[in-house]
């Protein structure tokens, strides 16, 4: 799997960094001014929690200061509270003004909190959750160091700013225990002070993991363990007590159980694998993660796994069928816990390179227990529109539980500012181009004697933690070894792994030090302890590039997920071994990460509560004069991405303009963008009151209300309104009202329409007319609807047709739903029904009857008629149903619903039709109805066996059962 062999290979390179090393705290982009810093002291807090926000001021203006320091706190648009304190600070001086205040008593409301400096002097924001629990808003952080001896006050300082700059809810402490499946190390009965990890690199305090979780829990976040579902180190059954009759084999025989090799020569970090669905394997680690629950005070538990491989055998011999096996243990798991006093306790599953249908998501995502889930990416979702479009199936199958990414930026990518070693000062070496693959105009080789260095001479832009990567080739079988030295003070020891061949280049050689700003001289050296030979290419200062991590965040936030990838009080996450820490933020992205956390703190209602919705990703919702806009996050455009929520239309703008569509690489500034003509077209029902705009790159994220107007044009009704600047990403939300229309029928003339045209020149339409036009592909009606209560309902789509059979793609909510038939009707004026059936639940809903290329026919479209109804399928055979509902008859044939009412009066045949589901027992279907209280309906079917269209009672097939449906 891809993510453990990238995660803990590198353990073999260097991945230690100096845990006493400075954190530097520079000024956020949410500040200016005399406002330094503002933060809050809880990650988030209970209804009746008091929030204490703290803001630091420094007077750097060269003048005393004299004014009033104001918070103002809104919910959305709205205003809160506000209150202003007198500070008076001489030049030069600094303060932290406190403010306290009590939210409303609501719970799971984001707050968005602006500080002002009277006279114009700085402003600075922060955000409130209030959310008696964690798990709706998941801000995922991560710990991955537990030195020996650290402070409580270092540890808890590690802790404090993390979530003070992210307002970090939860951190997922990695590789913490001693072994996969042996957490906790003891020693007669007692727990050890320390033990080296699994990997045989790190040394782990008992102490700081216990400090660690302290630590957490006093600002109100939760302590999560990196655990393995089913791996376990070499000697598992003499350390552990595991037997390998529970393991997973490559071979019917059980001769050879399933292993991951590090391939480092160190069989002690071999992981073999277990049947997760083997009862005695479920007890031995459920065992072991209700120990470090009660033992540790662990709250809940991170479960990962290896990833895509081919289903291998149980030690019986048969085959295991891997990716359907982890919902079952999740679920058995859960069951466990909750028989144990720890139901409290929280479930997490990662779902390796997750993607839409990807290896083990359907399985989880929709029958795992897991209180959120969480997801590793690697190539399966490698563009932004495959990001979006796996949240929302993630979040459509798990009933809207919260999503959490594990999005690895600039992996593989050596960028920041680079100084070739050939071009450097060297010593006992020399340059070459004999191999291949070097960058610049070649590369220093020769260096594997005692004495032998190169120095670079480079430049730090600001003072700060900066990432020493060296580039090299090691072809000598085994590692080598350097010693690097910061102007001229030894730094530390660093690896070079051996590669394939000498043109193999690798940059997992580095170091992280603390540089100030300006002029440093940085050498590598062999000294007498130092092993083997290299060849050097160039030096790196390890750097993410911000556009493609602001425009990445503000992908998956808008989409409507949350990003595990912030931590150690100032590290951000490039690798999927969390310790990796090769590339370091500048400034500028540490700045713009504060205002990115507040932003989807702020408003994260708008951003991931259950009733904001998904909308049809087409391009049919939203235009900007003079830019091309889209709704799949094609390269080079502003993408447009629609939700709705009870209260609110909202659309985010991405600018990604300059870029192509991967997330995870380097990309370039998007063009800013100002006075952004912006049309967006809404339902005929919906009327919109007031549109405002936020930004986590405008006014420190604080929402200003836009001036716009409402009309229509052929394409249907619209707000129109100006964005006053685009930068990565706005996002608006309207507010807005909606009439039901009058019994649920949504008139196709006056929907949003897509190169169709509307006409009155048929007789027999409801409304004003219908659409016509609606011939070619490309073209498109699109409706927004209301629906009341969460409800399957039958779309049913009244139309005309004159020539021949038709068909058209329905999309709910941006989603394929299936295929609406839609026969000929014998004429243009002759009116019929077109159905299929959706579930849909309480709120606003976007309905596409879209012309694609594998559609064929002409029509005429009058309305979209949405109705209630109950499924009958042969797996779920039901007897009753509500009044004023329809019945959906669903089946794997084509056929006829031969039913009648009472006793089989009234007896009518309808037959089925094609929905274009993609499962063979349920891919045709029809309704009838509805139907008043009292009533029984009687039905059979008749199936056409011969598919000559035609209910030929003495020859086709009955189904020779009776069903019966009472209507209460």
């Amino acid at each position: 799997m891809l993510s453990t062999i990238y995660r803990k290979a590198v353990v073999l390179a260097v991945i230690s960094l100096a845990i006493g090393m400075l954190f530097v705290v520079v000024a956020n982009a949410a500040t200016s001014g005399i406002v330094k810093r503002v933060y809050t002291d809880k990650a988030r807090y209970n209804t009746g929690n008091t929030v204490t926000i703290s803001a630091e001021l420094t007077n750097d203006t060269g003048t005393s200061y004299s004014n009033n320091i104001t918070i103002t706190i809104y919910q959305g648009e709205t205003q809160k509270y506000t209150t202003s304190t007198a500070v008076t600070l001489a030049n030069g001086s600094s303060t932290t003004v406190n403010f306290t205040w009590t939210p409303p008593s609501t719970n799971h409301i984001g707050y968005f909190v602006k500080i002002t400096a009277g006279g114009s002097a700085g402003t600075g924001a922060t955000a409130i959750d209030v959310s008696n629990d964690w798990i709706k808003y998941p801000r995922y952080g991560f710990m991955s160091e537990f030195p020996v001896g650290e402070s409580s006050s270092t540890t808890d300082a590690r802790v404090k700013k993390t979530m003070q700059d992210y307002h970090t809810v939860s951190f997922q402490l990695y590789d913490w225990m001693w072994r996969h499946e042996n957490m906790i190390k003891r020693t007669s009965g007692v727990i050890d002070s320390s033990w080296t990890d699994w990997s045989g690199k790190l040394t782990i305090g008992w102490p700081t993991i216990q400090n660690l979780i302290s630590s957490m829990h006093n600002y109100n976040a939760a302590a999560m363990p990196y655990t393995m579902t089913y791996a376990a180190l070499q000697d598992y059954s003499t350390i552990s007590g595991v037997s390998n009759q529970w393991g997973m084999f490559y071979d019917a025989a059980h001769a050879n159980q399933l292993v991951f090799d590090f391939v480092d020569n160190n069989p002690n970090t071999n992981l073999w694998l277990f049947n997760p669905a083997s009862t005695s394997w479920q007890n031995h680690i459920y065992g072991q993660y209700r120990d470090i629950l009660n033992t540790a005070g662990f709250d809940g538990i991170h479960l990962d796994q290896m990833g895509q491989r081919s289903d291998p055998y149980a030690y019986n011999g048969s085959t295991i069928d891997l990716d359907n096996t982890f919902a079952g243990f999740v679920n058995n798991l859960r069951s466990n816990l909750n028989a144990n006093s720890l139901s409290n306790k929280v479930v997490t599953f990662n779902v390796v390179n997750g993607a839409v249908d990807g290896w083990a998501a359907p399985d989880v995502t929709k029958n795992a227990q897991t209180d959120f889930d969480y997801s590793e990416i690697w190539e399966g979702s490698d563009d932004y529109i495959e990001l979006k479009d796996y949240v929302n199936y993630a979040r459509q199958n798990n009933g809207g539980k919260a999503f959490v990414l594990a999005a690895y930026m600039n992996y593989e990518e050596n960028l920041g500012t680079k100084y070739e070693a050939e071009s450097a000062t060297l010593n006992g070496v020399a340059a070459n181009t004999n191999h291949t693959g070097y960058t610049g105009t070649g590369f220093v080789d020769g260096f594997g004697d005692n004495g032998d260095y190169v120095d670079f001479a480079i430049s730090a832009p600001e003072t700060g933690k900066y990432a020493l990567v060296f580039r090299y080739a090691n072809d000598t079988g085994a590692k080598s070894t350097r010693n690097v030295y910061v102007d001229g003070v030894l730094n530390k020891e660093i690896e070079f792994l051996d590669q394939a061949d000498w043109n193999t280049w690798a940059f997992d050689a580095y170091s992280v030090v603390q540089l100030s700003a300006g002029s440093h001289t940085i050498r590598l050296k062999k000294d007498t302890a130092s092993t083997g030979f290299i060849n050097l290419d160039s030096l790196t200062l390890g750097t993410f590039e911000e556009n493609s991590v602001r425009l990445t965040n503000a992908a998956i936030a808008a989409s409507g997920a949350f990003h595990i990838e912030m931590g150690e009080a100032d590290q951000m996450l490039g690798h999927p071994y969390f310790p990796n820490f090769s590339k370091q933020m500048r400034s500028t992205l540490r700045e713009g990460m504060k205002d990115h956390y507040n932003f989807i703190t702020g408003y994260e209602n708008l951003l991931f509560d259950t009733d904001v919705v998904n909308n049809d990703s087409g391009t049919q919702f939203a235009s900007i004069t003079g830019q091309t806009v889209s709704g799949d996050a094609a390269s080079g455009t502003i993408w447009q991405l629609n939700k709705r929520s009870t209260n609110y239309d909202i659309v985010h703008l991405i600018n990604l303009t300059n870029n192509d569509t991967k997330w995870r690489n380097a990309a370039n500034a998007p063009t800013n963008m100002s006075n952004l003509a912006t049309k967006v077209y809404i339902g005929n029902d919906e009327t919109i009151s007031n549109v405002y705009l936020a930004s986590p790159d405008i006014s420190n994220g604080t929402t200003q209300e836009l001036t716009f107007t409402s009309s229509s044009d052929t394409n249907g009704k619209y707000v129109s309104f100006t964005v006053p600047s685009l930068k990565y990403w706005d996002m608006i939300y309207m507010k807005r009202t909606f009439s039901v229309p009058t019994n649920d029928i949504y008139e196709a003339e006056t929907a949003i329409k897509s190169n169709v045209a509307t006409n009155t020149n048929y007789a027999g339409y409801t409304g004003t007319g219908f659409v016509d036009q609606f011939a070619n592909s490309g073209d498109g009606v699109s409706f927004i609807v209301n629906s009341a209560t969460d409800d399957d309902y039958v779309l049913r789509f009244r139309y005309a047709n004159g020539g021949t059979n038709a068909s058209r793609d329905v999309y709910v909510d941006g989603k394929f739903a299936g295929t609406v038939q839609l026969k000929s009707t014998g004429g243009w004026g002759t009116w019929g029904y077109g159905e299929m059936t959706a579930h849909l639940k309480p709120g606003h809903h976007s309905i596409v009857l879209w012309y694609n290329s594998t559609n064929a026919g002409a029509i005429n479209l009058d309305h979209l008629d949405l109705d209630k109804t109950y499924i009958w399928q042969f797996d779920r055979q039901i007897t009753t149903v509500p009044a004023g509902y329809r019945i959906t008859y669903r089946v794997g044939a084509p056929g006829w619903v031969h039913w009648g009412v009472n006793n089989w009066t009234n007896v009518v045949d309808t037959a089925f039709v094609s929905n274009g589901s993609t499962n063979g027992n349920l891919d045709y279907e029809i309704s009838v109805g509805p139907f008043t209280t009292g009533t029984t309906v009687n039905a059979t079917f008749l199936w056409d066996d011969n598919a000559n269209g035609v209910a030929e009672y003495s020859t086709d097939r009955w189904e020779g059962t009776n069903y019966n449906i009472t209507i209460n």
